[in-house]
């Protein structure tokens, strides 16, 4: 295969392994102290160990499982007091989502580097946008930064906002989450699976299905073919979906 161009790799959906590799790299709190410490700007182990409290060489050790699940980048700096310096600087634009409640599970990591590429056009942000990349035009000096924290600020209640209707979103939903699983009561256990599954994802695969239920796809299939002459789902090709979605 040839090389990919920089516009594939621009939109490429984040990967179930850099799900899992993220959220294996976030369970440990100093390597969360250290991200949060890189976030602020490029720096050294030692400098980090320094600020964090902690010993270099377990400074270091976090630094090289975040390095392996590549979440930074690491380039040597000369030094005149000896050996090279390490500069560590983050290298992704992530965000890491995870929801859970009585009826509900979402788990997403959101790259957000490239976000021009997948979302639709919105004029307040594109205005935002702009705003940044005048000021970023101009000959640098302290004056941007009043401008530059009005658009800061103007983000973050934007985000806040957002965050509560989202929290609301959520909340509703789980309700209807579980509306829908006190009407299936009458259904047996295996049913109310398949259909708690269709309805939380929208639709689903036999093989998922069989996958994440940890039933047998023969097993699937009957209980899905039972499910259609109820008529609360139907099957087009392997895909299976409730009747209300289609």
């Amino acid at each position: 295969m040839g090389e990919e161009s920089e516009a594939t790799l621009n939109v490429r959906r984040v990967t179930r392994g850099d799900f899992e590799t993220v959220v294996e790299v976030l369970g440990n709190p100093i390597r969360r102290q250290i991200i949060r410490k890189l976030s602020e700007g490029p720096d050294y182990a030692l400098r980090l160990s320094n600020e964090l409290n902690i010993h270099q060489q377990l400074a270091a050790k976090h630094l090289k499982v975040i390095r392996n699940a590549d979440l930074v980048d690491m380039v040597r700096q000369k030094s005149d007091r000896g050996a090279d310096q390490k500069l560590f600087t983050l290298n992704k634009f992530y965000s890491l989502q995870i929801d859970f409640s009585p009826s509900l599970y979402n788990e997403r990591l959101i790259s957000f580097n490239n976000p021009d590429r997948w979302m639709l056009a919105d004029n307040y942000m594109e205005h935002l946008e702009n705003q940044v990349q005048d000021l970023t035009e101009e000959e640098s000096g302290v004056d941007k930064i009043n401008p530059l924290s009005q658009v800061i600020k103007d983000i973050d209640d934007e985000l806040e906002s957002m965050e509560k209707r989202r929290a609301r979103l959520l909340y509703i939903r789980n309700l209807a989450m579980n509306a829908s699983g006190q009407a299936m009561d009458e259904l047996d256990r295996e049913k109310r699976q398949v259909l708690h599954y269709i309805l939380d994802k929208g639709q689903a695969s036999v093989e998922i299905l069989s996958r994440q239920l940890q039933l047998r796809e023969e097993t699937i299939r009957n209980i899905v073919g039972d499910l259609e002459k109820e008529d609360l789902v139907k099957r087009i090709g392997n895909n299976v979906y409730l009747v209300e979605l289609i």
